[in-house]
């Protein structure tokens, strides 16, 4: 009985241990408010709601910034296992797992310099303009992608693509609207540049999941949760914290 009792009490000491989380690694590019380092310390709406997701998901999130064409790279040579604030289009479908809910909506539109206020209707108004672009970056927009009315002058960084449109060498630049609004936040920008209300493109974000059979379920499973969570008042706190309601 004494050596039964000592197996029982070791069967269900194993039960009501926590089994270990998974690792899993995450990339994605700093993206302020969505995602980004402040003071060593990762931040932004999105990122909270993923990482305590996953976590609530029995998973451990490793989290990697790096420019968005080596974090594509990163998830596609399975380097990485996802990639967060990534849209969504034919291709990509292809190359990821898609959950059933995005984490959020990007409206993509030009921003200029107060003192040279280039005109924005259509791509037609671009002719002849210097654009600022982030490599790895389709900006959801067909005829934007496939124009050459416009010089294309690459840049590795929001911050340093704001830089270059204060400096006048390059003319307008597209971001994601309130990435663009809190970026010239912090660098102190508000009186120098503005932007377009007309939209480039927009669409909705996700945290997409590497193409591979054992992440497929994975990617339901948080879609199903951030679906729940976006229901409560956690959620609805996060969004007035990051100003993105």
């Amino acid at each position: 009985m004494t050596r039964l009792h000592g197996l029982l009490t070791l069967a269900l000491a194993l039960l009501a241990a926590p089994l270990k989380a998974e690792p899993l690694i995450i990339v994605s590019e700093p993206w302020p408010p969505y995602v980004f380092a402040e003071n060593n310390v990762m931040r932004g709406v999105d990122y909270e709601v993923s990482d305590r997701l996953l976590r609530e998901l029995g998973y451990q999130p490793e989290w990697r910034m790096m420019p968005w064409k080596r974090a594509l790279h990163e998830v596609r040579e399975g380097h990485a296992d996802a990639i967060l604030d990534v849209g969504i289009n034919d291709q990509r479908r292809q190359e990821y797992h898609y959950p059933s809910e995005p984490l959020s909506h990007s409206e993509t539109v030009l921003f200029y310099r107060k003192a040279r206020p280039f005109p924005f209707t259509g791509i037609a108004d671009l002719s002849g303009l210097r654009i600022g672009i982030s490599a790895g970056y389709s900006y959801g927009n067909a005829e934007f992608k496939a124009a050459d009315n416009f010089e294309r002058w690459p840049c590795p960084s929001i911050e340093t693509c704001l830089l270059m449109l204060q400096h006048g060498r390059i003319d307008m630049l597209p971001i994601n609207r309130r990435v663009g609004l809190y970026s010239i936040r912090q660098l102190a920008l508000n009186n120098l540049i503005a932007h377009h209300q007309t939209a480039l493109s927009s669409g909705e974000l996700y945290l997409a999941f590497a193409r591979r059979p054992a992440l497929a379920e994975l990617a339901d499973r948080f879609g199903d949760a951030l679906q729940q969570f976006k229901q409560s008042d956690d959620y609805q706190q996060l969004l007035q914290q990051y100003g993105v309601r």
